[in-house]
């Protein structure tokens, strides 16, 4: 994860909101399940795992929502302990050369899948694994792409907003923020998410607490 968190914000980001749990560095998992109305057995495409249940996107969509996913990190040690605790396999390899499309092909992913989910560090191997994505044969319902503008500054962030704009993707949450630190955009594909379902979400520099009004 990009912003490296003390043991009370852990706690903090642990805990219901509204009575939902979220498992999600900044509630990320949550917005994909009010996107989605709590869809069951969804698709979720990872890149950057890390650890396998704390801060963790996918993780409460597989273990509550029956969801099947693919993750990909780079980190040996942390995919072994993935593959230990989750169901959904996590893959170690570099996500922005794999062949993501012969991957998702071949564990009979839909073309449209639910949920991709953008995280590594810095920012411009997450924009190169951005680009590596086989977009022309997939779509995918939610996005939460982390930027790390607090770190890297406005580039690729600027650079990843164009690109997944370019695709019809609509920018729903700009400047996801964890303590004041901007870090994320979340977007949702504006055929699949009525419009009645994200506009009440539109926001920008927020922080991730105050972007659910229950």
């Amino acid at each position: 994860m990009a912003i490296i968190m003390n043991e009370k914000e852990n706690i903090e980001s642990l805990r219901k909101i509204g009575g939902v749990f979220s498992y999600s560095q900044a509630h990320q998992d949550l917005f994909v399940r009010k996107m989605l109305d709590f869809k069951k057995g969804g698709y979720y495409l990872e890149i950057g795992a890390a650890e396998p249940k704390q801060s963790n996107n996918t993780y409460i969509l597989e273990n509550e929502e029956d969801w099947i996913g693919l993750s990909f990190d780079i980190d040996q040690t942390l995919v072994n302990e993935f593959n230990k605790q989750r169901k959904n396999p996590c893959v170690c390899a570099d996500a922005t050369t794999f062949d993501l499309e012969k991957a998702l092909k071949n564990n009979n992913f839909p073309n449209q899948i639910d949920y991709l989910s953008l995280d590594i560090d810095p920012a411009e191997v997450t924009y190169k694994a951005l680009e590596n994505i086989p977009h022309n044969e997939f779509r995918f319902s939610v996005i939460t792409y982390e930027h790390d503008c607090y770190t890297s500054g406005s580039e690729h962030m600027l650079m990843s907003r164009k690109f997944l704009e370019s695709l019809g993707y609509v920018r729903v949450v700009s400047n996801v923020m964890v303590c004041g630190r901007d870090f994320e955009d979340w977007y949702v594909d504006p055929n699949v998410i009525p419009e009645a379902v994200f506009k009440p979400f539109i926001s920008s520099n927020i922080e991730c607490r105050d972007i659910f009004d229950f």
